[in-house]
């Protein structure tokens, strides 16, 4: 009996450090320099911040007040955006224009509905739903050291673009900066084949001390906004804004003659940019 008893209390302290475990939350930064236009990491360079449990995780990035939480000295200026108060636009320290406002570039995952959330600045209040994309991820045998942690090397085309990604399996979880997820540990750096995006890691804190609230807030938003976006109807709402840009400029160009139209292209605008 008195064996019994151990064995009990020993599966259920067992259990609950299982439990325990699975409720660590993280905090991830990240720099992320955005060169859709140039490649090469020829762009602006921005703050990144990923926050996470076992059962979310939320990124977020050109957000202003990320911006400032490190960047104090910096003061917004409002240019012309698609909010009632324009899109704050400032100057960083590789002396690229900064183009942020009060949302930000944002995504969330809640992996028990396998669905992601997000909203792409410059598109108006659109926000798109999908089930998590899968991304067919082929493990390479490089590895290399970020911070303290080895990381191993992964790759994969995904929506246009081919991805190298870092990750570390110290910490067994399936999430990376933007919508890089689906590997077996937090994703610490990542890029394109022509570093139109790149993002890497500044630092982590994990387990956090303090408890954090990771939610999209997604009840506000379907109350305030009803544009929410398959993403096949995002990809055609992209083009019919890059179509729209274009005529207007046709029109500009005949009443001065020296104006040259150009029509803008889907790859310098956005990360995504096919099925």
């Amino acid at each position: 009996m008195k064996k019994l008893n151990f064995y009990f209390i020993f599966i259920l302290l067992f259990i609950n450090s299982l439990l325990n475990a699975q409720e660590k939350q993280g905090i991830v930064n990240y720099g992320y320099i955005k060169s859709l236009i140039y490649g090469q990491k020829q762009g602006e360079e921005y703050k990144a911040q990923l926050t996470f449990d076992s059962k979310h995780s939320y990124f977020v990035t050109q957000k202003d007040s990320l911006e400032r939480s490190a960047e104090p000295q910096i003061e917004p200026v409002f240019t012309e955006g698609n909010d009632e108060k324009g899109t704050p636009a400032t100057i960083n320290l590789r002396g690229g224009r900064q183009i942020v406002n009060y949302v930000g570039n944002q995504v969330y995952f809640d992996r028990e509905k396998d669905t992601l959330w997000s909203y792409v600045m410059g598109m108006g209040n659109i926000y798109v739903k999908e089930k998590r994309p899968t991304i067919n991820w082929k493990f390479e045998k490089e590895t290399k050291k970020i911070g303290s942690y080895t990381c191993l090397k992964a790759t994969a085309s995904f929506r246009g673009r081919e991805y190298t990604v870092w990750y570390t399996t110290a910490i067994p979880i399936p999430y990376g900066p933007w919508k890089l997820n689906g590997l077996p540990g937090l994703v610490l750096e990542a890029y394109d084949s022509d570093y139109h995006i790149y993002f890497y890691f500044k630092n982590i804190e994990y387990p956090v001390k303090e408890p954090i609230k990771i939610d999209f807030i997604k009840q506000d938003v379907e109350e305030r906004f009803t544009q929410w976006f398959r993403y096949d109807t995002y990809l055609k709402h992209a083009n019919n804004l890059i179509e729209q840009k274009y005529e207007r400029s046709l029109l500009i160009a005949k009443e001065l003659p020296k104006y040259i139209p150009t029509k803008q292209k889907m790859e310098n605008l956005y990360i995504e940019i096919t099925e």
